[in-house]
Order: structure tokens, then sequence, then C-alpha cells
């Protein structure tokens, strides 16, 4: 039996391993699409809405999938959806490489939402199952470095490759990343059952599950900080070009700052998510990203504008380990996949109101009134996030000691 269980958490840091590494490539490649393609559509002829849909389109067909998908992924694994996520991303970007309409670039942005859908709440959910108990938060803090050092870096080389390239071989990139994703998942990551992750059939209702007001007020705060990114991805570039003179390589760099300073500092403050109350630390997180999203008008050098986003990904990195944490200890109670795909659907959307109604009110108004606007959102929501908290039933054996 001891033997058993040596392997099984052989095959749990294994398992750790492989998906980081998955996921810091195919995130790595969707960095490098996602920043060029406001501008890409914009030199196409879009404008208004369509704006808003070449970065949030996704959202239109991931905010009411997901849940869906983390519900399936608890009964029956998550492998599979993982595998078909990375395989429509491949197919979306040599898609996107012989666009030439941005009505196609918009469709195709919406298509990406199928493959995030499949991937990143299973991917997630699989995380939630390979953290040892009361190390939730470092784990997850961990992890996430896959995904905001990918994008910190994709930005940057995606800049430099349709400064020199075309914008087309930037998209081509992403589909050989998420070919290099696939492989390695396939061919190296353990089977469920090897580290302990079989399916679970005796999921509690969801009415139970939205009937809890932790999970109320943590899906408060990821619609939040969707609406903050949303509006400040579809628009930061835009703006740079415009009023910065920047290009794609300086914005690549400024946008991949934020990931990247997350990337350092998730780990540490993932550490601080298992020894204190995690509320607080999603409250900070969220005071800090409205402060700096508020911020981004008042810029007239790249360097000022790059400070915001560095204090943008110090709000990134205190709030996400910790709101993370919390849905995986909510997940132990309702399914980590069930509750994994509601709060990144609650993102989703979020992502998709800051993105199409930022373009809404930057027809109406300006891009910078969208930035200030955004930051006044933001802290009003993560305000009613802390208003709204209620300690969960179900935490780690430290936060019980601790409050």
């Amino acid at each position: 039996m001891a033997m058993d269980r040596k392997e099984e958490a052989r095959e749990r840091i294994r398992g750790f391993v492989i998906l980081w590494l998955s996921m810091f490539v195919i995130a790595g490649g969707l960095g490098m699409v996602v920043p060029i393609l406001p501008v890409f559509v914009r030199d196409l002829g879009a404008s208004g809405i369509w704006l808003g849909l070449s970065f949030s389109g996704f959202a239109i067909i991931q905010t009411p999938l997901t849940p869906i998908v983390g519900r399936f992924g608890d009964r029956l694994g998550r492998r599979k959806f993982i595998i078909a996520g990375l395989s429509i991303y491949i197919l979306i970007g040599v898609a996107l490489s012989l666009a030439s309409t941005y009505q196609m670039v918009a469709l195709l942005r919406m298509a990406m939402g199928l493959g995030a859908s499949f991937m990143f709440p299973s991917a997630l959910a699989t995380i939630g199952i390979l953290s040892p108990k009361s190390e939730e938060g470092k784990y997850m803090g961990l992890f996430m470095v896959s995904f905001t050092g990918g994008f910190g870096i994709g930005p940057l080389i995606g800049g430099v490759i349709k400064d020199t390239l075309g914008a087309e071989s930037a998209f081509i990139s992403m589909s050989i990343a998420a070919s290099v994703a696939l492989l390695a998942y396939i061919f190296l990551m353990p089977k469920e059952k090897a580290y302990g992750a079989d399916e679970n059939h005796d999921i509690p209702s969801l009415y139970e599950m939205l009937s809890n007001q932790t999970t109320i007020s943590l899906f408060i705060f990821n619609l939040s900080f969707g609406i903050g990114l949303g509006a400040v991805m579809t628009f930061i570039a835009i703006f740079m070009t415009d009023k910065l003179m920047a290009t794609a390589t300086t914005v690549g760099l400024v946008i991949g700052s934020r990931p990247i300073l997350s990337s350092i500092l998730q780990p540490l403050l993932g550490k601080l998510a298992d020894t204190m109350p995690r509320q607080r630390l999603v409250f900070s997180g969220g005071l800090m990203l409205a402060l700096a999203t508020s911020l981004i008008p008042s810029s007239d050098t790249v360097i000022v504008l790059l400070i915001f986003f560095l204090l943008l990904g110090l709000g990134e990195s205190t709030a996400l380990p910790a709101s993370l944490a919390i849905t995986t200890d909510l997940g132990t109670q309702y399914g980590h996949g069930t509750l994994m795909g509601f709060a990144n659907a609650m993102l989703v959307f979020g992502l998709l109101v800051g993105s199409v109604g930022g373009s809404i009110l930057a027809s109406i108004t300006t891009i910078e009134a969208v930035f200030r606007f955004t930051g006044f959102v933001t802290f009003a929501m993560t305000i009613v996030f802390l208003m709204t908290w209620k300690e969960p039933r179900v935490q780690s054996n430290v936060l019980q000691e601790s409050n």
C-alpha cells in the first residue's frame, strides 16, 4: 500500500509538470496573436463592436459551454476535453492565417471559445485534484505561472514576428505551439486513474452550489476581473499605436510585462493564500487592478504605461492564486470541473462585457473614457465582493486554524 501511495505521488508530480509545460506552450501561442487581432481587424476595416469581437468574441461560445464541459468532465474525465481543445486551436491558427475579412476573423475568434471551454477549466480542475490538501494556493500559484508566463512571452514574440514576417506568420506560430502542447499532453501526461482522479458520479446539484454565498462572492470577483481584462486588452494596442506611436514589438513588450511579473510573484503570493484569509488577498488585488486601469489614460510615455501594467501584474498575482484556491476548496464539495467551469464562465462573460461594452462606450466617447470607467466598475465590484463574502464551510486545515 505504501508503494502504491508513493507511485501515486510520483504520478501526481509528473502530471503537474507535464500539464504545466503543455499549458505554458499553448498560452504562449495564444499570447502571440491576441494583442495583434484588434489592430489586424481594424486594418481590415473593422470598427465599433467588431473591434470588441476581435478580442472577446470567443466569450460568446465559451460562456455557456464552459460550465457544461466542466460538469461532464467531473463525470466522464477531463483528458479527452483537453485533447479536443488543443486540436481546435491548431485548426484555428491555420484558418486565421487565411482570413481576408474582419468578419471572418471575428467568427474564428468566436470559435476559439470552443477550444477554450474544452481545455482551460479541465486543466484547472485537474490541477485542483493534483494539489495536496492545505497547499491549494501554492500549487495554483505555481500552475498559473504557466498561463501568465506564456501570455507574457507570447505577445513579445508575436510582436517581433508581426513586425518582421507579418501577422499571418504569428497565426501559424500559434498552430505550431498548439501542436507541441498536444503531442506533449497525449504522450507524456499520466492517465487520470494513475493519480487518483476517477470519475465522480456523486456531485451535488447546481442549485445547491449556486445557493452558496461564498460561491456567489467568488463569481462576482471573476466577473469584475474579466471586465477589466476585456476592456484593457481590447483597446491597449490601439491606444499605444495611436497615442504613443508604438510598434507591435513595443506593444507586445508592455502587454507582456503584466503576466511576466505575475508569473514571478504568483508562486510567492500563492503560499500566502495558504496561510492568511484568502478574501483579503482577493480584495487587495482587486483594488490594485482598479487603480492601475483607471490610470492608463494618463500615460504620456511608454515607460509610464509600463509602470501601470506592472501594477496590474501585482494586483493580478495577489488576487488570482487566492481566488483559485477558494475555487479548489469549493470544488471538493461541488465538483472541481463544475466549479472551475462556472468560475471560468463568469470571467469569460466579464471579458465579453468589458470588450463589447467598451467598444460601444468608445464609439460614443473616447478610448480614455473606457479605461477610467472600467477602473471604477472594477473598484465597485471589488467592494461588493468583500461585502457579500461569507467564510466557506469547506476549506483547508491551515485556514481553519488561522481563522
